[in-house]
């Protein structure tokens, strides 16, 4: 087989990967042999071990039957198979939430520009590679027992990588996938590479041409969804601003100093939180860089656009009630004055976390971080002693005025005043008027 520079990667995957992935690999590459099948490891993993990354999605490509041979996967390590049998693809779960995705080596084509693809035949791995991304992400590794480990590289990735360079495969790539317009960007971030010039022209090209317009807003939303995920997300969105990609969210987004400032309040916000809660509190950063990147439109605007890129009703909630929160919050949390517990814990119970977090970088200043912090620490999920039981046996009739009378008892308690089950027995007392008892 062409395409083999000679480099054999299998010191890499015994030194990178968890023994027990090691140690499937290798019974992968046996039930090839045994089935007469050609197995090889591509996409991410193959880079990553290239680079001496971590990294353990596993997606294995069969020069044969890819579903056959998930069958036997399954039997052999005790999984559960689900296979696609119009595209040839199937999956394999298996015990501690691992999952093999294995596919028949195929070539794609592309009806429309920005359609999805339709398989036109299965065939050898280098067809199948050709329909990836970019020149990085298209090299494999083979798993067959005479050839484990061996790198198989046709289009020059392994090159690429070393010399840090985003590169596609073909001209009619972003064509046919705008989508990559996105990831280009996010694997120049994360890796400290460059997009190539070529590249880039392709990119503007495809920007230019509205190639977003005919892409369904969902993968759109899902790419940049991943683009927020990453560590540091400001410079992919500079990034992105550079190549006039942010106009496909909203013309009215763009790259300024407001919003970089926002961006790195949102960085060091997230590593306060998470060094005072730790991962068992984990947020969704994700949604918090959203909010900051939307903060510029207006409340209708916003609603429109979650709507156009369907957002999960989670999601959606989160981003507008920030926006309808976010500028009274900040006002207050910034005030000079004092300002009671209750107040505090009025504006922000209601609130999901992320949405009090982007509040909090909003801010931008240290009191509102203590003021949260305390909210945090002693007021969020307060509750008091007391219950409705308690006023009805206060000669309070069933009603609305339970809520009141509870939330004003649960104030007093909050700024300090109340102690035991008591203090707020008596408070509640004090609330209810003669005449209602």
């Amino acid at each position: 087989m062409t395409g083999r520079n000679g480099k054999n990667l299998s010191k890499n995957m015994r030194k990178l990967l968890p023994r027990y992935i090691f140690s499937m690999l290798r019974q992968i590459g046996s039930i090839a042999n045994a089935n007469g099948y050609s197995a090889f490891v591509v996409g991410g993993l193959v880079r990553d071990l290239a680079m001496e990354e971590r990294n353990i999605d596993l997606d294995v490509v069969i020069e044969g039957d890819a579903i056959a041979f998930a069958g036997v996967l399954s039997k052999r390590f005790n999984g559960t198979l689900v296979a696609h049998k119009r595209f040839g693809t199937a999956s394999v779960f298996l015990k501690r939430g691992l999952k093999i995705d294995l596919a028949t080596a195929r070539r794609e084509a592309y009806d429309a520009p920005a359609a999805l693809p339709t398989v036109v035949e299965f065939g050898s791995l280098k067809n199948d590679l050709m329909r990836r991304d970019f020149t990085i992400n298209a090299m494999a590794v083979s798993l067959n027992k005479n050839d484990f480990g061996r790198l198989i590289d046709f289009f020059d990735g392994l090159r690429d990588l070393k010399e840090g360079r985003i590169k596609v495969l073909h001209t009619l790539s972003f064509t046919d996938d705008p989508t990559r317009i996105f990831r280009a960007v996010r694997f120049e971030q994360r890796f400290g590479f460059r997009i190539d010039a070529y590249t880039e022209e392709l990119i503007k090209h495809a920007v230019s041409g509205e190639m977003f317009e005919k892409t369904s807003r969902q993968r759109l939303r899902e790419e940049l969804i991943l683009i927020l995920k990453e560590r540091h997300p400001v410079k992919a969105v500079l990034r992105m601003d550079e190549l006039y990609e942010l106009a496909f969210i909203d013309k009215k987004i763009k790259f300024s100093r407001h919003l970089e400032g926002f961006f790195e309040s949102i960085e060091k916000v997230l590593g306060w939180y998470d060094s005072r809660n730790g991962l068992a509190n984990s947020v969704d950063g994700w949604i918090i860089y959203m909010m900051a990147l939307l903060d510029n439109i207006s409340y209708d605007e916003l609603q429109r656009l979650c709507d156009r890129f369907v957002f999960a009703n989670k999601d959606r909630s989160r981003l507008l009630s920030f926006k309808e929160a976010s500028r009274k919050a900040v006002k207050i949390l910034n005030s000079g004055a004092s300002v009671p517990h209750s107040r505090i814990y009025s504006l922000l119970e209601p609130l999901e976390r992320e949405v009090v977090l982007a509040i909090v970088a909003k801010a931008g200043s240290r009191v509102a971080r203590i003021r949260v912090l305390e909210f945090f620490r002693r007021h969020k999920g307060m509750r008091l002693k007391i219950s409705g039981r308690d006023l009805k046996s206060l000669g309070l009739e069933p009603g609305p005025r339970f809520k009141d009378i509870l939330e004003k008892v649960l104030y007093q308690k909050i700024d300090g005043r109340l102690k035991t089950k008591a203090d707020e027995i008596r408070c509640a007392e004090r609330l209810i008027p003669l005449s209602k008892r």
